[in-house]
């Protein structure tokens, strides 16, 4: 098959009120997944539960709690979890797959996507958001269905709330969490080290019985990353150290932060770098980039981004604003929605299959007209999508400023804001096919194309796409 059953290239990073320009938490994310599997975004709203109930996971049970938060998350849709999301107290959380020195242990448990949901909907804070992952993982630890046991099955986490900021890393039950006071990031791959602000107990034990400590470390001295780190990873696998270093670069030395900044760190194809010049186009992704597309090393896609804003002081309904965009972010648009207990119904409906009423697979059918000729489609894309969110950016910052309380306003503009961005996407979509020539085709992405569309059932002009 064309694209890879393993996917590791998820971007996650956040700043705190100390890095941004007007106090407030930024937190971004991209979601890659594999290709054709639909992420639509969706709202769940908090429930009561009795007692003795269970929550059905993607592949166990395990006990509910009585009360759940309403959350807004992105989720892949043969499962129970979250890429990322938010819930109503404002915590937002995004998490990353990694290798780690063992493949998780083989029996059925829950996955890192599992986990995130299940913190948010019982989490009122960024802190207790990091005790309920602990506990989680503790308890049932992770790796889904133990006949797929792959080893890039642990979870690490960027968790947030309008105050706080926490990186969090996991090997099978162990875990390591860390404040952040300016801006943290995580890519696949370990980075928390001896500056930890808790540990699981019995990691340190743990990492010098098996001989990846020295037996005379300290806890002081305990360094997670390089403890936990696998020494003989697979190439494709090396990714997210790459995209580790970029982060690196976008994150510091660069505040104060706003959201279109996040937004265009999730859009990164090292533009004006060294690294960013290639006779590729970003489409074929020779070089693992923050914005991941189908074609190259990551055999995934980035079906999903958000850029949350979290306040601290301010109305519930404007506790954030949750700018969310489908398909690779260089060439889609982000909307905001708000703490309204409330989504537009459309975007929370996308499956296996292919369907043109779907936004998400909307989104994505228009990623793969781009994709068959980068250099000639991509530019008016951009400048479409670029100009209607920056016109959505000018109009939260009014409405968000001059509220007059009434919830029903915040929910016209994310309708409005989302219909308008859907139509642009099928107008763009239109053209594209109505100009597209035989000799347009990039044709080491014609492959793509074909395969994945026909695997999902989106149509295509035959005659032309050949």
């Amino acid at each position: 098959m064309l694209y890879s059953a393993g996917t590791r290239s998820c971007t996650t990073m956040a700043a705190t009120g100390a890095a941004t320009k007007d106090g407030s938490v930024i937190f971004g994310k991209n979601s890659d997944r594999l290709i054709n599997e639909a992420q639509p975004l969706c709202f769940f709203e908090a429930r009561d539960h009795e007692e003795g109930e269970e929550v059905q996971c993607s592949f166990i049970r395990i006990p509910q709690v009585p009360h759940t938060y309403a959350c807004i998350g992105s989720k892949p849709h043969v499962f129970f979890g979250f890429e990322h999301g938010i819930n109503e107290h404002g915590v937002m959380i995004g998490n990353e797959q990694v290798s780690g020195r063992e493949a998780p242990e083989r029996r059925w448990g829950l996955i890192g996507m599992d986990i995130l949901r299940l913190a948010l909907e019982r989490s009122d804070s960024a802190k207790k958001a990091v005790e309920i992952i602990g506990q989680l993982l503790e308890t049932f630890g992770t790796g889904g269905d133990p006949e797929t046991r792959i080893r890039p099955f642990n979870s690490n986490y960027v968790i947030a709330d309008g105050e706080e900021v926490y990186l969090f890393e996991s090997h099978q039950r162990s875990w390591a969490a860390k404040k952040v006071e300016k801006t943290g990031y995580l890519s696949n791959c370990y980075s928390i080290q001896s500056d930890y602000t808790w540990i699981s107990e019995g990691a340190l034990r743990e990492a010098k019985e098996k001989g990846w400590i020295s037996p005379q470390t300290e806890e002081n001295d305990f360094n997670p990353a390089k403890a936990w780190t696998i020494d003989d990873c697979l190439f494709g696998e090396s990714e997210g150290f790459v995209r580790y270093a970029r982060l690196d670069r976008l994150m510091n030395g660069r505040e104060p932060f706003t959201p279109k900044m996040m937004m265009d760190n999730l859009r990164d194809h090292y533009e004006g770098e060294a690294l960013g010049q290639t006779i590729f186009s970003p489409a074929a992704a020779k070089i693992p980039c923050i914005c991941s597309h189908p074609g190259g090393v990551s055999g995934c896609v980035t079906a999903a981004s958000c850029v949350a804003v979290i306040r601290k002081d301010a109305p519930e309904e404007l506790r954030f604003t949750y700018w969310s965009s489908m398909a690779p972010p260089c060439c889609s648009v982000f909307r905001p929605f708000y703490n309204v207990k409330w989504l537009p119904e459309d975007l929370q409906h996308a499956d296996a299959l292919y369907r043109e009423q779907d936004p998400w697979w909307t989104f994505i059918e228009l990623e793969r007209y781009i994709a068959l000729n980068y250099e000639k489609f991509a530019p008016k894309v951009k400048e479409t999508f670029s100009s209607m969110e920056n016109r959505f950016l000018e109009e939260a910052e009014y409405i968000e400023g001059n509220w007059n309380g009434d919830p029903q306003e915040l929910k016209d503009f994310s309708a409005r804001a989302a219909s308008e961005s859907f139509q642009a996407a099928r107008a763009l979509i239109a053209e594209i096919k109505g100009t597209l020539k035989t000799s347009d085709l990039d044709r080491m992405l014609l492959s793509y194309f074909t395969q994945v569309s026909d695997g999902c059932g989106m149509p295509y002009d035959r005659a032309v796409i050949k």
